[in-house]
Order: structure tokens, then sequence, then C-alpha cells
């Protein structure tokens, strides 16, 4: 079953994939800086599935540009050369200009603590749906917990990356 989050913005032309407990690093490979993201409207969504034993979980979200949503279901994805390393128990894709904004308040020193953007997170991860949109982005609980997760984009003829997607359970 897929649920349709809602609408978020994009307009630095590069998305952040990852748990949205880590800060941002470009050099690691458990999160990624997707560049030349098409700016504008994007759509955020998540997939359920039944697993046996445990029950309904989030399975995959997926974010696209506004522009492919009648083609959303046959988007050519390819694979990321990083994964959604997940410690929080939640990924989301994220414009990086929105991607952990500091507290205005946080005192010197500590603006690397959990701020009101990560329990935003937390927040919309812990609602009835497990998932939603947010300022600049879209995050979900995962699946199965904490793990790492493939990534994948979807781009335009113009090379413009238009989709990502985490998968936390194939099938």
């Amino acid at each position: 079953m897929v649920i349709q989050l809602g609408n978020f913005e994009v307009n630095s032309g590069q998305l952040v994939v990852a748990d949205p407990c880590y800060e941002l690093d470009r050099d690691t490979i458990i999160m990624g800086v997707l560049e030349s993201a098409l700016a504008g409207t994007w759509v955020g969504e998540v997939e359920k599935v039944e697993v046996r034993d445990w029950g309904e979980a989030n399975a995959k979200l997926t974010a696209y540009h506004h522009s492919v949503a009648e083609q959303a279901a046959s988007l050519e994805w390819i694979k990321c050369s990083f994964v959604a390393g997940v410690d929080s128990g939640q990924a989301g894709i994220f414009d990086i200009d929105k991607h952990r904004i500091p507290d205005a308040d946080a005192p010197d020193g500590k603006q690397d603590q959990d701020t009101e953007w990560y329990f935003a997170c937390c927040d919309l991860t812990e609602s009835g749906e497990e998932a939603g949109v947010m300022d600049g982005g879209v995050v979900s609980r995962t699946g199965m917990g904490d793990g790492a997760y493939g990534v994948y984009k979807a781009v335009n003829a113009d090379n413009q990356i238009v989709g990502v997607k985490i998968v936390f359970i194939k099938g």
C-alpha cells in the first residue's frame, strides 16, 4: 500500500539521503549528497507491506519531482554508490539547506546536539503513518530498525535527479 505524504520544496539542487541523527559528512558511505536534483516541488510517499510475524512495516520511502508524478510508477532506478546507514530507526531525503538545521539559541559548541529539527523528524516517524514531510524533506521510520539500506535515484533526459528512493524491505 502506497501512502502519499505530501509535498516539500527543494531549492538548493542538492539532496541529503541519511538518518537524520547524523551530521553531514560527504566522505562516508553511510549517507550521501545527490547533486543536480531538480529544484521545485517534490512529492513524498511511503510504501507499507505486511511482514510475517512482525505486522505492517515501511518498505520504501520515495520522493520525486512533481513534474514526473504521472510517470512515478515507471521511473528507471539507478543504485547509488552509498547506503542509508541508520542508527535511530529512521531515514530521510532532505534539501541540503534544510538538513540538520541548528537551533537559533544553541549555546556555542552545542550546535551538533539534537535540535528541534531532529525532534521534528522523530515526531513524524512516531506518528500514525510512521513517516511524513517537513520543510525541505521527507522522513520515514525504517521497516526493520537500524541497518544499512539501499538508495536509488532516477534522472531525467538532462541528467537531473527527479526521484530518490530508500528501500528498507525488498519485495
